[in-house]
């Protein structure tokens, strides 16, 4: 499923995607042996579209009251430099797609949320330019190594993927590299939700906010329980209401960056 990897020794690299809503999940845990690289892949099976209105209403509900999150075994210290590359871009959304990362990233780095509480946290996703490099991820959805820069780009992934981001760590834990890779083949973007949304069109920012937040260290929580928090694994078509972080979101990123 994956190539040798080869990076500098005690560095970790571990793999989180976005995939469309569906009813059951998998997981697995590939372990490798060259220089203590390890990948962890997480899959979600398909069923259909869901209703956004279904996601949205359990937003409304319990976004500001479920505290609940889970951690990974890394975080970004003070500033992570990500860089974009534009080949591949959907035409439709070629003039807002950086921006709209750029905000998603921003959300994640100061913590800024639907519940009221203080965006105040002090890492930094600093946008750092454009860049020729592609991320770090093929169409099998496979981490392919370590350049030492964080790449945000567009290209072709496994069914039912939205996004999905390969994460270097060193031995502190401490995060050298991100980068991610958005689907441009399968599912249509937007950057501001349609009047008339149907089908499968998917939020941009929301998309992206999952996304960092996993670069940032945390986990995927339940799908079901805890459907408010931008950590459920799977994302609904025309859904906005997770573009900004939940509580347990929030008391995530809280409990590491301390």
């Amino acid at each position: 499923m994956r190539r040798s990897i080869t990076t500098i020794a005690a560095t970790i690299l571990a793999a989180s995607a976005v995939v469309v809503t569906a009813q059951g999940t998998t997981s697995a845990t590939i372990a490798a042996t060259d220089n203590q690289v390890r990948v962890e892949a997480e899959a979600i099976t398909f069923n259909g579209d869901a209703s956004a209105a279904t996601t949205s209403t359990a937003a409304a509900d319990t976004a500001c009251t479920d505290t609940t999150y889970a951690t990974k075994s890394w975080k970004v210290s003070g500033t992570l430099t990500w860089l974009y590359n534009g080949t591949g871009v959907p035409a439709n959304i070629s003039g807002t797609a950086l921006d709209t990362i750029k905000t998603a990233s921003n959300t994640v780095a100061t913590g800024a949320n639907r519940c009221g509480m203080p965006a105040n946290f002090t890492t930094v996703y600093a946008y750092g330019g454009t860049t020729t490099l592609k991320p770090q991820v093929d169409a099998n959805g496979a981490c392919t190594g370590n350049d030492g820069k964080s790449v945000t780009g567009w290209g072709t992934l496994p069914a039912k993927t939205l996004a999905y981001t390969c994460t270097y760590y060193n031995a502190k834990g401490v995060v050298v590299a991100s980068d991610t890779l958005i689907d441009n083949t399968a599912y249509t973007w937007f950057t501001s939700k349609p009047a008339n949304c149907t089908g499968a069109q998917y939020d941009l920012q929301t998309t992206l906010t999952h996304e960092r937040l996993h670069t940032a260290g945390l986990a995927h929580v339940d799908q079901t329980k805890d459907a408010a928090q931008v950590m459920t694994p799977a994302s609904s078509p025309c859904d906005i209401s997770r573009r900004l972080l939940g509580a347990g979101d929030y008391a995530g990123l809280k409990s590491i960056n301390g």
